[in-house]
């Protein structure tokens, strides 16, 4: 990691589990202000039990793509309790499909899927 970067930046991926599902940086973040080669942070992520994808700029609302770590187990859990609403919404169901889906828009804070991904971020805020 690059000198002087506040090690609550990584927190996004690093409390990923059981209570936090999902989590992301950008990936110009990874790599030019965090100074991490993507494909490391992968194989760590992957190692520890996790799944991570890097998603480019072009299949990412992220100006430079991102990096999404997710735990499988975690956010099939989320996702199986809001089948109705994915279903209403044509969400995926699967892990790495329903992460790929919010990857590529930004939502509205009232949009219907928008409590799912604040669960899956574990996100309290709610929308004003």
């Amino acid at each position: 990691m690059a000198p002087d970067v506040p090690s609550y930046v990584l927190e996004s991926l690093t409390l990923v589990g059981p209570t936090k599902a999902v989590g992301y940086l950008p990936l110009r973040t990874v790599t030019q202000v965090l100074g991490l080669n993507v494909g490391d942070v992968i194989t760590q992520t992957t190692a520890s039990g996790l799944r991570a994808i890097a998603i480019g700029p072009h299949h990412c609302c992220i100006k430079s793509g991102a990096l999404y770590v997710f735990d499988a187990v975690a956010l099939e859990a989320v996702l199986r309790a809001e089948t109705s609403t994915l279903e209403q919404v044509n969400a995926p169901t699967d892990p790495e499909m329903f992460v790929r889906f919010i990857a590529r828009d930004w939502f509205a804070p009232d949009h219907p899927i928008m409590p799912i991904i604040r669960a899956a971020f574990a996100d309290n805020a709610r929308a004003v």
